[in-house]
């Protein structure tokens, strides 16, 4: 993945619409497609939704909301449909349409929160079979995302369902679940129905807590990256460099870039960064200086502290994948390091970006 060029620079990803005239090497770019065509949320707003979820002493319906709008918030920009669906009772607040990161967002924010307890049972499967009615009328693969606690408790039980719409859907549909199950029947239930089909991802609410879990999941569920190699005309041979003291190694990040005016990794640059931190954790006594950017756009004062806070994101990330949080030092340049023309929507996004030197 690593390719050393001059002064033991270390390119680990490179735009190849900005970078070509400045390296011949090969150059690459991320392709993001989406593993469905239609993703489609069902979520339990039953009573039993209201009682607390232990591992994070919140009401369960908070923490679904709560999980899935920083799913939205984190997800990529995918040319998909988006549905959302509620049961216990039923309800469509997003009939499957393209998807818009704030009309999802309206959607999941619609979901009520504030109900009553008692006399909201919990018909997982009876209402799964009008969200089967209604996917009858999409085009393409179909992703159900469920959101559940592990509770059904009238109407027909929904593994039966769910094999009949895997019966009646073939390959073109498969359900993954975040779960808020506590008891061991409530866990049980929610294993059963994820092993009905080997292509479900299953995942416990609190473990979406963790931003690298986050990025995995996304990643897992809604898309798939693929690499296109583009190779540029060569350069000429370069004269040969007098010889020189040996020099500090650099890892440059210079494609990890954030959306405009946030710090949170996005998820397609996850395995790029855990291969900076196995590389880093490699060395004997490492020292990483992590350097925090932003493009030119707000105040000078405020941007400063969104390059720390997007260095800091980036360290916390390394910490996470195990490497000593004393061999990170981070730094913030804010505005004043473009290495992108500002003056250009292309040109700010690239410069929304952390770069990395390891000595």
């Amino acid at each position: 993945m690593f390719k050393s060029v001059r002064r033991s620079i270390l390119l680990l990803f490179i735009a190849a619409a900005f970078m070509g005239a400045q390296h011949a090497l090969a150059e690459t770019r991320t392709i993001i497609e989406p593993r469905a065509d239609n993703f489609i949320f069902y979520v339990d707003t039953s009573g039993s939704m209201m009682f607390d979820y232990q591992e994070l002493g919140t009401p369960k319906n908070v923490v679904a909301r709560d999980t899935l709008l920083q799913l939205n918030q984190e997800l990529p920009d995918l040319d998909v449909n988006f549905g959302v669906y509620t049961y216990g009772p039923y309800k469509e607040f997003l009939s499957p349409s393209s998807y818009s990161e704030a009309a999802v967002g309206d959607a999941f924010e619609s979901i009520p929160v504030e109900t009553e307890i008692f006399g909201r049972r919990t018909p997982m499967g009876r209402d799964l079979i009008q969200v089967s009615e209604k996917l009858a009328e999409l085009r393409g693969d179909i992703a159900v995302i469920a959101v559940t606690d592990g509770e059904s408790n009238i109407g027909p039980r929904p593994g039966p369902v769910m094999e009949a719409m895997y019966q009646e859907y073939g390959d073109r549909i498969c359900f993954h679940f975040i779960s808020l199950a506590q008891s061991d029947a409530e866990k049980a239930l929610v294993d059963e129905l994820a092993g009905i089909n080997p292509c479900t991802v299953k995942i416990d609410a609190d473990e979406l807590q963790k931003d690298f879990v986050r990025a995995d999941f996304i990643r897992d569920v809604f898309y798939t990256e693929r690499e296109e190699t583009v190779t540029p005309a060569p350069e000429p041979e370069p004269e040969p460099a007098p010889a020189v003291e040996p020099e500090e190694e650099v890892i440059v990040f210079s494609n990890i870039q954030f959306e405009f005016d946030k710090s949170v990794i996005r998820p397609q640059y996850a395995e790029i960064l855990r291969e900076a931190a196995r590389q880093i954790q490699d060395r004997t006594d490492p020292h990483v200086v992590v350097e925090g950017h932003t493009c030119n756009i707000g105040p000078a004062d405020y941007n400063m502290g969104l390059s720390q806070r997007r260095a800091d994101s980036v360290a916390d990330f390394l910490v996470e994948q195990g490497v000593d949080k004393d061999a990170i030092e981070t730094e913030a340049y804010g505005l004043t390091r473009p290495e992108f023309d500002n003056d250009t929507r292309e040109g700010r996004q690239l410069n929304r970006r952390v770069e990395m030197r390891l000595e």
